[in-house]
C-alpha cells in the first residue's frame, strides 16, 4: 500500500498563505465598517429630515400665537387709549369703566398665548445617538436652535410676572366687579399687560425667525 506524504511548505508558501488570509480579514472588516458607516450615515439623514419637519412645526405654532397675541394686544391698546381719553376729559370714572365693559362684553383680561413647541424628534436624534453622525455644523444648528427653544420657554413662563402686579391686578378687578373700580387703575393695569404682550411677543419673534433661517438653511428642504 502507497501512501503520499504530504510536502512540507516553504516559509515563502506559509507567508503567502498568512497573507492572504490577512487581508480577507482586513476587507471583510473594511466591508463591514462600510456597511456600518452608510447605516449610521442613513440614520443621521432620518432623523435630520424629522427634526426640520419639527422645525417648520414649530414655526408654524409660534405664527399662530404671535398672530393671536398681536390680536388681542390691539384690543388692549384701543382699550387704554380709549381710557386715557376719557380720564384726559374727566369723564366720571365709574361711567367710563361701565362703557368699557360694555365694550368688552364685561371681558378685561390677560390671554398670551405661548406655544409648547415640540422637540420629540431632536430628544429621540440624541438618545439613539443618531447626532453623533450628522456633520458638526449641522449638529450644532440644532443643539442651538433647541437651546433657544428650552430658553424662550423658560423665559416665556417666568418672565411675564415681572410685568404684573399680581395682587393688584386681582384688586382692581374685583373693585370693577363691585362697581366701585377707579379708572386711572384700569389704566395702569392695562399698561402692565401691554408689557406683559410685548416682552412675550419680542422672545417668541425672535425665537420663530431663528428657527425661519434654520429651516431655510437645512440641505434637505
Amino acid at each position: 500500500m502507497h501512501f503520499e506524504v504530504p510536502k512540507a511548505k516553504t516559509l515563502k508558501e506559509f507567508g503567502g498563505e498568512y497573507l492572504m488570509i490577512v487581508i480577507s480579514i482586513a476587507t471583510a472588516l473594511a466591508l463591514e465598517h462600510g456597511v456600518q458607516t452608510l447605516h449610521h450615515r442613513h440614520l443621521a439623514h432620518e432623523a435630520a429630515d424629522k427634526i426640520d419637519a419639527e422645525i417648520q412645526v414649530n414655526v408654524h405654532e409660534l405664527d399662530e400665537a404671535l398672530k393671536h397675541n398681536n390680536d388681542q394686544l390691539k384690543i388692549i391698546q384701543a382699550t387704554r387709549e380709549q381710557l386715557l381719553a376719557g380720564i384726559t376729559d374727566k369723564v366720571d370714572g365709574k361711567v367710563l369703566l361701565r362703557q368699557l365693559l360694555e365694550q368688552q362684553h364685561n371681558k378685561l383680561g390677560l390671554s398670551i398665548m405661548t406655544p409648547s413647541l415640540r422637540r420629540e424628534a431632536w430628544e429621540v436624534a440624541v438618545a439613539s445617538q443618531a447626532v453623533s453622525w450628522m456633520p458638526q455644523d449641522q449638529l450644532e444648528r440644532y443643539s442651538g436652535i433647541y437651546a433657544n427653544m428650552r430658553d424662550v420657554q423658560s423665559i416665556s413662563a417666568s418672565g411675564t410676572n415681572n410685568f404684573l402686579d399680581g395682587a393688584g391686578m386681582l384688586n382692581t378687578v374685583s373693585d370693577i366687579q363691585m362697581g366701585d373700580g377707579d379708572a386711572k387703575a384700569v389704566y395702569r393695569m392695562l399698561s402692565q399687560m401691554i408689557s406683559a404682550y410685548a416682552s412675550t411677543d419680542g422672545n417668541l419673534q425672535a425665537l420663530r425667525d431663528n428657527l425661519a433661517k434654520s429651516a431655510k438653511e437645512a440641505p434637505h428642504t
